[in-house]
């Protein structure tokens, strides 16, 4: 599939890379229809960040399920959705809080969060994408 991919400071390219696949029961696929583009869009095009190249870009996104995972019994395959920047898990102390946006579970980092085609946010390929894997 074709997706939105860092390069260096100022240089993105539109590139093949892999397509995503349902990893986790729990998992959607979707093809994404719309991505809007964030001001940490744009800190990381401007090298403002630890950027790695071949990073896919894009965390404010919206599309058609077009796979569903063995374990999602809310989500159907054609279902409209939009996708908040953050991956979240729903099930850690600060997800039941409400705060998803410090989820607990989502980083290898250690750190608290995780997001879509952000750097040092988790391995969560962006969704400035044909399609993008939605965790969770």
């Amino acid at each position: 599939m074709r997706a939105v991919v860092y390069r260096k400071p100022f240089e993105i390219a539109v590139e093949e890379v892999p397509d995503p696949r349902i990893e986790q029961p729990n998992d959607v696929i979707v093809r994404i229809t719309s991505s809007g583009i964030c001001g940490s869009d744009l800190h990381m095009y401007g090298g403002r960040t630890v950027a790695e190249p071949g990073l896919v870009l894009g965390h404010e996104n919206l599309g058609v399920i077009d796979e569903v995972g063995s374990g999602v019994t809310t989500l159907e395959q054609g279902d409209r959705v939009v996708m908040p920047f953050n991956v979240s898990c729903g099930f850690c102390r600060n997800c039941l809080a409400g705060r998803t946006g410090f989820c607990l579970t989502v980083n290898p980092t250690g750190l608290a969060g995780g997001a879509y085609g952000h750097v040092a946010m988790g391995p969560y390929p962006g969704g400035q994408a044909e399609y993008l894997r939605v965790p969770f």
